[in-house]
């Protein structure tokens, strides 16, 4: 026969086991019931842990998962190589484009050189004229901009030329009254 361990049994307790249970179960018996619901709740309590940690370790399993991790590492490894590639493959292109062709010299027959030669500055002339054709073409979206601004500009200055004219005007004005009041000075 087990030993329960000893602890003060309080009142409470003890009316709350008469309304559980009622006069028909006796006290020891009660006594053991109820310290089976209390160790059958703390298993459950315990399983319902488990089972949370069960299933936090399922869903994380996947992730840390080694064989999950070396797939994860195997494509990204494809996919660094594939940029890689893609990175060599545009630097190669670059290269191409900033060496200069003119050092390649195009095999032109014999009786071709004079025509070659009629046709090289009128080339050079176009290739001129289609630059500055292309810059006038890129400035056309600057235009509408720069209207308003000159339109800004115009107005500004009409009104300084209209302050400018009433200044003017202030200062004939001035002059005139300067000269009458040197005139009626003199003549006294």
């Amino acid at each position: 026969m087990s030993r329960l361990p000893f602890s003060p049994v309080k009142q409470d307790t003890l009316d709350l086991n008469k309304v559980e249970f009622g006069n028909t179960v006796p006290f020891v018996e009660r006594f053991r019931l109820i310290d089976e619901i209390s160790h059958t709740r703390a298993e459950l309590e315990q399983k319902s842990l488990e089972l949370k940690l069960l299933k936090l370790q399922n869903a994380t399993a996947d992730i840390a998962h080694p064989v999950c991790l070396a797939e994860k590492y195997n494509r990204l490894q494809s996919m660094n190589s594939h940029l890689e590639a893609i990175l060599q493959e545009t630097v190669l292109l670059k290269l191409r484009l900033v060496q200069p062709i003119c050092h390649q010299c195009l095999p032109v027959e014999a009786n071709c050189h004079r025509y070659v030669s009629e046709i090289l500055p009128m080339m050079v002339n176009f290739i001129e004229k289609l630059d500055s054709n292309l810059e006038l073409i890129n400035t056309i979206p600057q235009v509408t901009k720069k209207v308003k601004i000159m339109e800004n500009l115009v107005a500004k200055m009409v009104s300084e030329i209209l302050e400018l004219k009433e200044l003017l005007e202030l200062i004939m004005r001035w002059r005139e009254q300067q000269k009458t009041g040197l005139e009626h000075l003199g003549s006294k």
